[in-house]
């Protein structure tokens, strides 16, 4: 038998799941800001791809939801914060006191993964 907690725990880890996967896709092709992925993020059409790609049922995400990914996936390596000095991007080590002054993009491996998650590789 499946208790409370075990249920609580699949909906929020299928949750945070869904909300990484959506995080990761809308920085692999450019730098985005926080807020700029917020916005791509609550404001897609709901109706596009809804069967076809489960993690959109995550959607509306909140703020607190997208930093919590953002620091999970620059921590394993999908995704690099960085500040452009001299028009250059550096990458900077994630620090969510900072997370409105940099942007975020896709590694090598966030890129292939964003891929993969929409079936194109």
């Amino acid at each position: 038998m499946v208790n409370v907690d075990s249920w609580w725990d699949s909906l929020v880890r299928d949750r945070l799941e869904a909300v990484l996967e959506l995080v990761l896709v809308a920085v692999a092709d450019d730098y985005m800001t926080l807020e700029v992925i917020l916005k791509t993020l609550n404001e897609w059409d709901a109706d596009l791809d809804a069967e076809a790609w489960p993690a959109r049922n995550a959607i509306p995400v909140s703020r607190p939801e997208v930093i919590r990914a953002l620091r999970e996936l620059t921590r394993e390596g999908y995704v690099d914060a960085c500040i452009f000095v001299e028009r250059e991007a550096q990458v900077v080590d994630f620090q969510e006191v900072a997370v409105n002054d940099v942007w975020f993009c896709a590694t090598q491996k966030g890129v292939d993964t964003a891929k993969r998650i929409q079936g194109g590789g």
